[in-house]
C-alpha cells in the first residue's frame, strides 16, 4: 500500500500542467484577447516556476491568473499542491475542494484532495474520495489498495474487507487479496469467514499445499485442534515426506508436552529431501535459542544433529553447525578440524574464518592463531580482525616489534567500526609501551578514550603507567579511580589506584585501598604484598611493612629486584 501511496504523492506534483486542458479552454473562452495572453503567459511561467522548485514564485504567478479568472479550478489545483508541499494543508484542503467542485470528472484533483485529507489525519474523508475515484474508474487496481489499506490503518476492518469485496467483484479471487482479508477477519475473530476465505483459495489452486497449512494454523490458533490436525493428517498421507508439515507438527506436539510425538515429526522433517536444509538448520537453531519454551535436552539436540551429519555430512553449512555443537560440549579441538574442513573446500567463507580464528585464541594456540589469520588475510585483506588476531598472538609470544606493523595495518581498515578502532589503539598503546615509545603509548590511549572514556582496562593500564613514570599523576588518579567506580571488587584495579596515591603520596588513602586489594585477591600475589609493604613504610608502619615484604619474597612472582634488600636492611632504598 505504501509503495502505491508514494507513486501517487510523485505523481500528483508531476503532473503536467494541463490537466484539466478542456475545462481551462472553456473559462478562458470568456476572456477577451488580452487577458487570455496574460493568463497563459502567468500559468507557463508559474509551471516554469514549480518545475525549477520557486514554489513562492509559482503561487505568485498562479494567483496572478486567478485575479483574471477566479473560479479556474486548474489554477486552484496547482496552487493546492503548492501549499501541500509546504504543508499548509488547511490553505491547501480548500483550494483542493474548490477545483474538484469546479471539475468533479476530473480524477487527479481528486487524488490531491484524497491525499491531503490522509495529511491531515481525516482517513474516512480520504477513503470516501478513492471510493468515488474507484466508482469512475473501477479498473485503476492501485486505488482499492490505498482506501483498503487507510482503513486498516485506523483499524476499521469491516471497511477494509468491503473494498477487498469490490476489488474481488471486479477482479476475481486474487492470493494477495484473499490473505489481506483473512488477516482483516482474524483480528475480527472472525474465523468462519477467515476460513471460507482460505477453502476459496484451496478450490482455486488445489496444488498449494501451503493453503491447507494456513488453514490448520487457523484451526490451531482458534482451539480447533481437531479440524487442524485433520487437514495436516491430509496432507501428509497425500505427501509423506513433506518437511515442512512434519516441522508443523512436531511445534504443535512440542506445545502440547507430547515429546514423543513432536520428536517423532522432527525426526521425519530433519531426514527429508523435500525441505531445504538451511530450513532444517534454522529450526535447530529455534530449539536451542529458546530451550524454555521448546524443552528439548541437550541429549535429544545432539541426536537430531548426529542424523543430520549421517546424511547430509557433505553439506558445509551442515558441518558449521557441527561445530557449533562441538563447542557447546567443549570439544574444542573437534570443532577446529570440522571448520577446518570446510575452509579446504570453501576459503571464501569469511564468517568460518573469522570463526576460526576466534576458536583458535579461545583454545590459546598462538601458533593456529597466528598462521591462520596470516591465511585470512590472503582472502580478505581488507578485513581488521585477522590482523588483530595475528598482532594479538605475537604480542602474547612478547613479540611487540612484530606485532606492531599488525595493528598498524589493521586500525587503517576500521573508519566504520569505531569500537574496533578504539580496540586497535588499545594494542597500539601497548605494543608502543613495551617498545619503549611512551608518548606514542599515552597518545594512542588518549585516542581510545575519546572513542570510549569507560574503557576500563586501558583506563586502569594508562594510570599505571603515568604512576611508574611519575608523570600526570592528577590524570592517572582521576582515571584509576574511574576504573575503581566502573569495578569496585576488582583487585587489579584496587592495586592500581593504591598505587598511584602512593605515588602522590596520599598514604593513608592508598594503605585503605592496597589493604582491600589484599582482601578482594583469593590468591594475592607477591607484588601486591611488596606494594603494600612500601605503603606502610612511608605511613611509618616500619615493623608491619617488613612483614609485608617477608611475605612478598615467599610468594614470588613478579617481585622487585630491590625486595630482597628491603627484607634484609627493613628500609626502602633510596
Amino acid at each position: 500500500m505504501k509503495k502505491w501511496i508514494a507513486l501517487v504523492c510523485i505523481f500528483l506534483f508531476m503532473t503536467e500542467a494541463f490537466a484539466d486542458k478542456k475545462k481551462k479552454t472553456e473559462n478562458i473562452q470568456e476572456l477577451d484577447e488580452k487577458n487570455k495572453m496574460e493568463f497563459d503567459f502567468s500559468f507557463m511561467e508559474g509551471v516554469r516556476s514549480k518545475i525549477i522548485g520557486d514554489y513562492q514564485s509559482a503561487i505568485g504567478w498562479f494567483d496572478n491568473c486567478l485575479k483574471i479568472l477566479p473560479y479556474s479550478p486548474v489554477v486552484k489545483y496547482e496552487i493546492a499542491s503548492l501549499l501541500m508541499a509546504n504543508q499548509d494543508f488547511n490553505g491547501a484542503l480548500q483550494l483542493a475542494r474548490e477545483a474538484v467542485t469546479g471539475n468533479p470528472e476530473n480524477m487527479w484533483y481528486k487524488i490531491l484532495l484524497a491525499n491531503i485529507f490522509q495529511k491531515k489525519a481525516m482517513i474516512e474523508e480520504a477513503c470516501q474520495v478513492y471510493a468515488e475515484i474507484i466508482a469512475k474508474y473501477p479498473n485503476k487496481e492501485e486505488f482499492y489498495v490505498i482506501e483498503a489499506g487507510l482503513y486498516t490503518s485506523i483499524e476499521k476492518w469491516q471497511k477494509a474487507i468491503e473494498v477487498y469485496d469490490r476489488y474481488e467483484a471486479q477482479y476475481g479471487i486474487t492470493e494477495p487479496v484473499s490473505i489481506e482479508k483473512i488477516k482483516l477477519y482474524t483480528k475480527l475473530d472472525d474465523v468462519k469467514k477467515a476460513s471460507s476465505e482460505l477453502l476459496k483459495l484451496i478450490r482455486k489452486f488445489p496444488d498449494r499445499s501451503e493453503y491447507l497449512s494456513l488453514l490448520a494454523e487457523l484451526y490451531f490458533n482458534y482451539d480447533q485442534d481437531k479440524k487442524g490436525l485433520q487437514i495436516l493428517d491430509r496432507l501428509l498421507k497425500a505427501d509423506p515426506g513433506n518437511g515442512f508439515v512434519h516441522f508443523y507438527l512436531a511445534d504443535y506436539y512440542r506445545d502440547k508436552k507430547q515429546e514423543k510425538e513432536a520428536d517423532k515429526h522432527t525426526k521425519s522433517a530433519l531426514l527429508s529431501d523435500k525441505i531445504d536444509n538451511g530450513y532444517k538448520i534454522q529450526y535447530i537453531l529455534k530449539l536451542i535459542l529458546n530451550p524454555d519454551t521448546t524443552l528439548v535436552s541437550e541429549a535429544t539436540l545432539d541426536e537430531y544433529m548426529d542424523l543430520l551429519m549421517q546424511k547430509y555430512s557433505d553439506d558445509l553449512a551442515i558441518r558449521a553447525l557441527h561445530s557449533d555443537f562441538l563447542k557447546k560440549d567443549h570439544k574444542l579441538a573437534e570443532a577446529k578440524k570440522e571448520l577446518e574442513y570446510i575452509l579446504e573446500r570453501d576459503q571464501n567463507n569469511y564468517l568460518i574464518w573469522e570463526e576460526l580464528l576466534l576458536l583458535c585464541n579461545e583454545m590459546g594456540d598462538t601458533a593456529c592463531l597466528y598462521n591462520r589469520s596470516i591465511e585470512a588475510m590472503k582472502y580478505f585483506p581488507d578485513q581488521p580482525l585477522p590482523y588483530a588476531l595475528a598482532g594479538i598472538s605475537l604480542m602474547m609470544q612478547k613479540d611487540f616489534h612484530a606485532a606492531l606493523p599488525y595493528f598498524e595495518k589493521g586500525v587503517t581498515l576500521t573508519d566504520e567500526k569505531v569500537a574496533l578502532k578504539a580496540q586497535f589503539y588499545s594494542y597500539l598503546g601497548d605494543c608502543y609501551y613495551n617498545l619503549d615509545s611512551v608518548s606514542k603509548a599515552f597518545n594512542m590511549f588518549d585516542q581510545v578514550l575519546k572513542i570510549n572514556p569507560n574503557d576500563i582496562l586501558v583506563l586502569n593500564n594508562y594510570a599505571y603507567y603515568l604512576s611508574l613514570k611519575g608523570e600526570r599523576l592528577d590524570k592517572a588518579e582521576n582515571m584509576s579511580s574511574k576504573a575503581v567506580s566502573l569495578e569496585p571488587d576488582n583487585a587489579t584495579y584496587l592495586d592500581t589506584y593504591a598505587w598511584v596515591l602512593y605515588k602522590r603520596k596520599d598514604y593513608s588513602q592508598a594503605r585503605y585501598y592496597m589493604k582491600l586489594a589484599i582482601e578482594k585477591t583469593e590468591d594475592p600475589s607477591g607484588v601486591l604484598y611488596e606494594h603494600y609493604g612500601d605503603i606502610l613504610f612511608h605511613h611509618g608502619d616500619h615493623e608491619e611493612a617488613l612483614k609485608m615484604w617477608k611475605k612478598a619474597l615467599e610468594l614470588g612472582g613478579e617481585i622487585s629486584d630491590e625486595l630482597k634488600e628491603k627484607v634484609e636492611t627493613g628500609v626502602m632504598p633510596e
